[in-house]
């Protein structure tokens, strides 16, 4: 019945039905076959944009972590040459104790020591505030040449660890033997807590 109503229809009509089911047709071609693809090519250039973004973005990440490990060997390197700056407490007794020694070794001759921080036994059992590093100080007086003074300045600060002469007062002593007398005020930094230096 169908056949026949389009038989005995006319020609621009059988034509236009025609053309609707070739457009028809071709509609649904492209929704199967092509429309599919041009998805699938869509979806592989967004997957190309965000795996190219992932590489970009981990590219400046690992340079950044080169960066940042550079940058920690660094402060570590400064780190072991600040550590090897202090004193640890047995030392900075011991350094005190042996200044009369280093002084006769100099040729000069110690009139007193004075510690600005306690007494000797003080010096490397307390622990000032909680904090890690201690400043220790003493004023020393002695005599001796210019030439001995200057031994004995050298001894004392001919160490890995840091001494500062924080003040220097030189005059005449009378003495024909040991010409000049010299007050000095040493200053050294103690290491209390040494955890600091390994903590990661």
């Amino acid at each position: 019945m169908l056949m026949n109503a389009f038989a005995k229809s006319s020609r621009s009509a059988r034509i236009a039905f025609s053309a609707a089911i070739i457009g028809i047709v071709a509609v649904a071609a492209y929704n199967w076959i092509v429309s599919p693809k041009t998805k699938y090519l869509h979806a592989m250039q967004q997957y190309k944009l965000m795996t190219d973004d992932v590489t970009r973005k981990n590219i400046i990440t690992k340079t950044r972590d080169v960066a940042k490990k550079k940058e920690i060997e660094k402060l570590r390197a400064k780190l072991v040459n600040a550590q090897a700056s202090l004193f640890t407490p047995a030392e900075a007794k011991r350094f005190f104790s042996d200044i009369e020694a280093v002084c006769n070794e100099a040729n000069c001759i110690l009139y007193s020591i004075n510690f600005l921080s306690g007494d000797l036994g003080e010096l490397s059992a307390s622990v000032e505030n909680g904090r890690a590093i201690v400043e220790d100080s003493a004023n020393l007086s002695f005599a001796g040449s210019y030439g001995n003074i200057i031994n004995f300045l050298a001894k004392l600060m001919n160490r890995p660890q840091r001494v500062l002469i924080r003040s220097l007062k030189i005059f005449t002593s009378g003495d024909e033997f040991d010409p000049l007398r010299c007050e000095i005020m040493i200053t050294i930094y103690t290491l209390r807590h040494k955890e600091i230096f390994t903590n990661e």
